[in-house]
């Protein structure tokens, strides 16, 4: 049993008095009662609040604080936290899709250039890389791309539905935008090698092409594109479930290298900053742009509303380097942003 005592309910008020007993200051106390209001207060205080604790604080009697907050830390600090995280998920989500689009239309195109005279190919196990150590997931795989079909198949107004009523066959490229990314993530690996092999190197190409300034002798494998489909996949999860984005770090760590990566002489730490790096690979020059502007923007809002050391706490928890500004080419960008807020 567990013998710590149960949680129970508190009224908004009650929360914020509970609040100031952990030393967290107010600004304005009508603007954390409607925030209280309108988030969850896990969400926002729990997920958020580890920057802004007492690291030696200790509890001395049972009636007090399990933590505390550090001096001059106020309510408004985890709430822009809160809202940098949020602003971040949403910025990158949309650059994911991208990413996942472009991921997507190659596998259907290089799996149906392969097996052009069968569109049922991706229903037949033979045709995957059906070895030992992937036949379980291949045929789990098999049976959620059937299932999918079955299910959409009765979605009325469905591209699905559309070909089921019309045709004998749905091809891949009709089936897969309607796959989640992690099941295309299996789909990828369980792929034909000379599959995954010329995926890989028409990405480069088409990255090279695009940033003349990386080298083109790196090797890029299917097997490292498929470990950063994974990567992606990863972000994009908690993105998609409003997850706390920033401090997100890949559990899986078998990606030993990446071409950006390379060229920056950067160790992968499967962190926010290495994400941001990896989109260059799957967006345009100009989408990434795009991207670097609103990356910009929201951390000169963040700087503007954090203490200097606890921003740099959430760097270090993003992975970003030291030499980030220089990298990422957003210097300029940031401080124009940076000068902007503090002018609000």
């Amino acid at each position: 049993m567990n013998s710590r005592e149960e949680k129970i309910f508190k009224s908004f008020e009650e929360q914020i008095e509970g609040l100031k007993r952990k030393n967290l200051k107010f600004r304005n106390e009508g603007f954390a009662l409607n925030t209280l209001k309108r988030v969850n207060y896990y969400s926002l205080i729990n997920a958020y609040k580890e920057n802004f604790l007492d690291p030696n604080y200790k509890k001395i009697s049972p009636d007090d604080s399990d933590e505390m907050y550090k001096e001059n830390t106020f309510f408004e600090n985890l709430f822009w936290l809160y809202y940098f995280d949020s602003e971040m998920r949403s910025n990158l989500l949309k650059y994911i899709f991208i990413a996942e689009s472009n991921i997507k239309t190659k596998l259907a195109y290089y799996f149906c250039e392969k097996y052009k005279t069968d569109n049922n190919a991706y229903r037949n196990e033979n045709n995957f890389n059906y070895i030992p150590e992937l036949r379980r997931t291949i045929d789990k795989l098999v049976q959620k791309l059937k299932k999918t079909i079955k299910k959409q198949s009765n979605i009325q107004g469905s591209r699905i539905n559309h070909y089921t009523t019309n045709y004998t066959t749905i091809p891949l490229w009709v089936l897969i935008p309607q796959l989640d990314f992690g099941t295309t993530a299996y789909f990828f690996k369980c792929s034909q090698k000379d599959i995954q092999s010329k995926i890989a190197k028409n990405m480069k190409f088409e990255f090279i092409k695009a940033n003349s300034k990386f080298n083109n002798e790196y090797i890029f494998t299917g097997e490292a594109l498929s470990d950063i489909i994974f990567f992606i996949n990863s972000f994009r999860n908690i993105c998609a479930h409003n997850e706390r984005l920033y401090d997100h770090k890949f559990t899986t760590n078998n990606i030993d290298n990446f071409i950006v990566h390379e060229h920056y002489r950067l160790n992968f730490n499967y962190g926010l900053f290495d994400l941001i790096l990896v989109l260059k690979f799957f967006i345009s020059p100009l989408e990434y742009d795009a991207l670097i502007i609103l990356l910009a923007n929201s951390l000169g809002f963040l700087h503007n509303n954090v203490e200097k050391n606890d921003f740099i706490k959430i760097l270090n928890k993003m992975k970003f380097p030291r030499n980030w500004e220089e990298i990422l080419e957003i210097e300029e960008k940031f401080q124009r942003m940076k000068e902007f807020y503090k002018n609000q």
